[in-house]
């Protein structure tokens, strides 16, 4: 009887080893397919840029075609893995990312030439800063950069001259500035910066917040932002943040008002790219966020939207016009959206019907940024 027993545990306890080894985390992750590389798009002598751009766009275009079979694969590959996983377990994204897309080949390393005649860099180079302002706070966020999702063309350099647009506008002081760029925007970064944040904010204090990286939407269509190390395909688990909650942050401080600039697409589409690889219709519907009187959001793009890069400055193209119409004469909000949505829309239709971009303003028309 005693052999028997032992013999009896020491069966199920080999059994149990067995069933975590197929179907636990230390299972094999399954084998990522060996992309074809792409030889990066050249501007010719003599090609203007709208020319350029809509070769190097049917080079991207082809390349998606060709992707979605491989990509469809591997999507079913990773879910039969994943499906007897608990969720927690379930680490391998099934979005198989390109990295040879030629869209980001042929503009991710173009830098501003150091003789610009860029408006927006003229404009800032002309602005005084005396940064004396301690009643103002300005949180950005940027990911270009992700870890299982496809970058964000121009997110980075993009916040630079986000920051010091609403630096020299507000002579914000620099201790009154928290950034979060790439891995530094991880979920517990931004979290506990949001904590920090809150606790030092005073009484009649204002939070401008920026926003600049994926955006996605849930089953139960609630806006959430991506960080950098979260997954688009497990945004109903604890790797995304709403940005509801966000804003019930800023709401719940002693702030006397927060303005929110989100440069995004909470349909889960960037550049016409789509998060989630290898659906064939993927397409996110987030639902619309109601808004708060303490509270000014302006967003980059309505529900079905894609937000867009602006090739021809290096930049997104929301937050180009975002600082140049911050930088000009004084304005109210409504006039600010109002001037920003008619310059994207004329850019972003330029790119092809399915690129057409038009931001969405919620809240009251009549403030205005602070100084």
């Amino acid at each position: 009887m005693y052999l028997f027993r032992n013999f009896l545990v020491l069966f199920l306890f080999s059994t149990l080893i067995s069933i975590s080894t197929v179907y636990g985390a230390d299972r094999p992750e399954v084998a990522s397919p060996k992309l074809t590389t792409v030889e990066k798009p050249i501007r010719m002598k003599k090609e203007s840029e709208s020319a350029f751009y809509e070769r190097v766009q049917a080079l991207h275009e082809r390349r998606i075609q060709e992707l979605y079979p491989i990509q469809k694969k591997f999507r079913l590959d990773v879910e039969a893995r994943n499906r007897h996983l608990p969720s927690n377990q379930k680490l391998q994204s099934p979005s198989l990312i390109d990295p040879f897309d030629p869209l980001f080949l042929a503009y991710k390393d173009r830098k501003p030439s150091k003789h610009s005649n860029d408006a927006l860099e003229k404009m800032l180079k002309e602005k005084q800063q005396k940064l004396s302002d301690k009643k103002s706070w300005l949180f950005i966020i940027a990911i270009e950069d992700y870890k299982y999702a496809d970058p964000v063309l121009f997110a980075s350099r993009t916040s630079d001259i986000v920051r010091a647009t609403f630096q020299k506008k507000l002579d914000i002081s620099d201790r009154n500035i928290v950034v979060l760029r790439n891995e530094e925007a991880t979920l517990k970064n931004i979290n506990d910066e949001i904590r920090k944040l809150s606790r030092r904010v005073q009484r009649n204090d204002v939070i401008y917040f920026y926003y600049c990286g994926h955006g996605l939407s849930n089953k139960r269509g609630e806006q959430l932002i991506l960080p950098y190390d979260g997954m688009p395909d497990f945004a109903d688990t604890k790797n995304t943040i709403k940005i509801e909650r966000l804003y019930n942050r800023f709401l719940n401080s002693r702030a006397l008002r927060t303005f929110s600039f989100v440069d995004t697409s909470f349909s889960g589409v960037t550049d016409g790219i789509t998060l989630l690889k290898g659906l064939q219709n993927p397409l996110m519907r987030p639902r619309a966020e109601g808004y708060h009187k303490r509270l000014n959001i302006l967003n980059s793009t309505r529900s079905h939207d894609t937000a867009n890069a602006y090739y021809a400055k290096g930049y997104r193209l929301f937050s180009y016009y975002l600082g140049l119409e911050v930088l000009s004469k004084p304005q109210n909000a409504g006039e600010l959206f109002d001037n920003i949505r008619t310059k994207i829309r004329e850019v972003s239709a330029s790119y092809g019907e399915g690129r057409v971009q038009e931001p969405e303003f919620f809240g009251y028309r009549e403030l205005t940024i602070r100084k």
